[in-house]
């Protein structure tokens, strides 16, 4: 009979205790996304919200695996991820795929993308997870040229909204411009005039300004503007137009490349959310701030903030089938843009730019005579009038995509 009622009394117990562990829950407090579910601004009230949610979600398998897996590689200049002795000391998870799902979106065989289950049940985000393209560009004969869709993808911070991308490579060929402001322009500034470019499809931002990037390389058009760093996290434009995001290599031939920049480490490798890296020497988070540059919509700086890495960012990745994914968040840290990429099928990610000013993702529409009549932006919290700024160039860099 005792055991009886130690077993009634333990078990219930045990089960409490694992549901306080998980720290996540069905976000029924969360505003829906027309009410601003994706905040701009970490403010305490947020955190106090995410505080009080129930704990009664459930997090997939396949899906912690992603979220807590720590890669094992060292970074060639001492900016990369934990050796495997530190990953065995800190984290003792298996790694498993995620759960295959069926394919919801095919693109002549070229690109399949599976829908992304959603974390969070209540609030409902209408199509979250589902990927999209209407109110994308579309070719000359009318075929979709991108997909996107919106995800919740943080544990820790439910109300953390991105909006994502996946750009077909297969009918886009990319191009980087350096902003007029940039120390690097004067040795490109004939480049537009080198190259006919027309049929317009996209553009985004690029990384941080060259001050902010720790002397990040980058090259244009196969000219190098800024050396290039082995080790460094690198977004590639191949001379095929094809694209890569990887460690820069030392060995790897310019004569390859068509554009390249770089920036800090990777976000995502090997599939997996990078946790910790190796700076200098010293085991440091992966998130990435700006320099103590990091702002509120208010352009208040969040570097004595406890949660300083909710901000406004961006991240490039790619995907096994060389398709590009460019992600977008307001209220987002570095590692929940890299477990949405992981999500989005991508293998390795670099973090964009950051700040409500920066973070852009231009759609432009264009009729039979290939003229511009319309825009679109992927994310509802950019803001508008980006919508034009790249008309007669820009100060920052930025990418261009085109279509072949």
């Amino acid at each position: 009979m005792y055991q009886r009622v130690f077993i009634f009394i333990t078990i219930p117990l045990l089960v409490l205790t694992f549901l306080i562990a998980l720290k996540v829950s069905p976000a029924t407090h969360i505003k829906s996304l027309s009410d601003d579910v994706a905040s701009v601004e970490p403010q305490k009230e947020n955190r106090d919200l995410e505080k009080d949610l129930s704990d009664n979600g459930h997090i997939p398998d396949w899906l912690s695996s992603v979220l807590n897996w720590l890669p094992s590689d060292n970074h060639d200049l001492g900016v990369a991820a934990l050796e495997q002795q530190d990953q065995n000391e800190e984290i003792d998870e298996s790694v498993t795929s995620p759960k295959k799902l069926e394919p919801s979106v095919s693109v002549e065989n070229e690109m399949s993308l599976k829908d992304i289950p959603p974390l969070y049940t209540s609030p409902k985000i209408d199509g979250e997870g589902i990927w999209v393209s209407a109110d994308t560009p579309v070719s000359g004969d009318g075929k979709p040229l991108i997909y996107k869709t919106v995800y919740r993808p943080s544990v820790e911070f439910p109300n953390t909204v991105v909006y994502m991308a996946v750009f077909d490579m297969s009918h886009l060929k990319p191009r980087l411009f350096i902003g007029r402001s940039e120390p690097g322009i004067y040795k490109v500034s004939n480049i537009s005039r080198e190259e006919r470019l027309s049929k317009i499809v996209a553009i985004t931002n690029a990384m941080w300004m060259q001050q902010h990037s720790r002397g990040g390389g980058a090259v244009v058009r196969g000219k190098v503007v800024y050396p290039m760093v082995p080790g460094m996290a690198t977004m590639v434009v191949y001379q095929d137009d094809s694209v890569d995001v990887l460690e820069w290599n030392k060995d790897t031939p310019l004569s390859t490349v068509k554009d390249a920049r770089q920036l800090s480490h990777l976000i995502l490798k090997n599939g997996m959310v990078v946790e910790k890296v190796l700076d200098h020497g010293k085991v440091t988070d992966s998130e990435i701030g700006l320099g103590g540059q990091l702002i509120d919509a208010w352009g208040t700086s969040t570097t004595y903030r406890p949660y300083w890495f909710l901000a406004n960012r961006t991240a490039f990745g790619v995907r096994d089938d060389g398709n590009l994914v460019f992600v977008m968040g307001h209220h987002v840290s570095t590692k929940d843009l890299a477990r949405a990429l992981a999500l989005a099928g991508c293998k390795r990610a670099i973090h964009g730019d950051a700040n409500a000013h920066n973070v852009v993702c231009n759609f432009y529409f264009r009729d039979e005579n290939d003229k511009v009549v319309k825009r679109n932006k992927l994310s509802p919290k950019q803001l508008d009038y980006t919508l034009k700024r790249y008309d007669r160039g820009y100060t920052k860099d930025y990418f261009v995509f085109y279509e072949k």
